[in-house]
């Protein structure tokens, strides 16, 4: 039986996962709310359907998928940011009558705070962001389905295409360094696409990895070290107080949050090896490739 990859929300790391199965026999399909982005799919052999929901997909369409990837981000509602798969997952289920796996791309921000400390996978989730605390609900939500699912937190995604060279290039960046520092993890979205392989040849239902690299470093530091490998002007390092004036609550909660991410259970588990292992080994091959977390 032909093996069909169904990944819902095919944007950045979707795209470069279908492209990859595409490269091993896969039939792949990508949903996208986009009717431009979906005919930017099939450009590239990955067949592009438009629908606002997933429960909306065509049922011939479900009742071949084999393999499923949800990609969706959180949606926007007058409550703000919404996980939507308690809207449409139950209605999917009962059609997907051939799924074997099933991956929910979440985020290491489930976590929350954790003071510098280590997380493992069995550590508690307590977000203290909206975004967070959605997530949590998503992964609930396909943990809790009846489907063969695992659950991918990632961590803070950069790799080509992305723009933090440019940034940097621009000489305005502005990070906040904290006292004492806060530490975050990242991880090149070649090394997703590695982990997300190896989990469809290794499957194992209500399994929970995190999918991040080696080296925990405070975004601060990471940045001024980039802009050292490639020669650009340092970024401008800020005080958490010039940080609430400059920056979005975004991107203040993302240098706010202190925990470094355990990636062992994701070696042992998949037997795989990162191909980037910190941001070091992707940087020092990247010369005009466009980077970012």
């Amino acid at each position: 039986m032909c093996r069909h990859l169904l990944i819902l929300g095919c944007g950045y790391v979707g795209t470069r996962l279908a492209q990859a199965c595409l490269q091993r026999g896969f039939r792949v399909s990508g949903s996208s709310r986009s009717d431009t982005h979906a005919r930017h799919l099939s450009q590239m052999h990955i067949e592009g359907v438009v629908a606002d929901q997933p429960a909306k997909l065509a049922d011939d369409l479900l009742a071949s998928v084999t393999h499923l990837v949800d990609s969706i981000p959180l949606s926007m509602r007058d409550s703000g940011l919404v996980a939507s798969q308690a809207d449409w997952l139950p209605r999917l289920t009962e059609r997907c009558s051939q799924l074997r796996w099933a991956a929910y791309l979440s985020s290491t921000g489930v976590y929350g705070d954790a003071a510098g400390a280590w997380v493992n996978e069995d550590s508690m989730c307590q977000p203290d962001s909206q975004r967070g605390q959605q997530r949590l609900i998503a992964e609930a939500a396909w943990l809790n389905s009846g489907l063969p699912a695992e659950v991918f937190r990632l961590a803070g995604i950069y790799g080509p295409e992305r723009n933090i060279i440019n940034k940097l290039q621009a000489g305005d960046y502005k990070a906040v360094q904290w006292q004492p520092p806060h530490a975050s993890s990242r991880i090149h979205v070649d090394d997703i696409v590695t982990t997300l392989l190896a989990a469809i040849e290794k499957p194992r239902p209500g399994r929970i990895l995190n999918v991040a690299d080696d080296l925990p470093l405070p975004h601060a530091d990471y940045v001024q070290e980039v802009a050292a490998l490639i020669g650009a002007p340092a970024p401008l390092i800020l005080t958490p107080a010039e940080g609430e004036q400059y920056l979005s609550a975004a991107a203040l909660s993302f240098f706010r949050d202190n925990k470094r991410i355990d990636n062992h259970r994701l070696k042992h588990e998949l037997g795989i090896s990162l191909k980037y292992p910190t941001f070091r080994h992707a940087f020092e091959k990247v010369e005009s490739s466009l980077m970012s977390v």
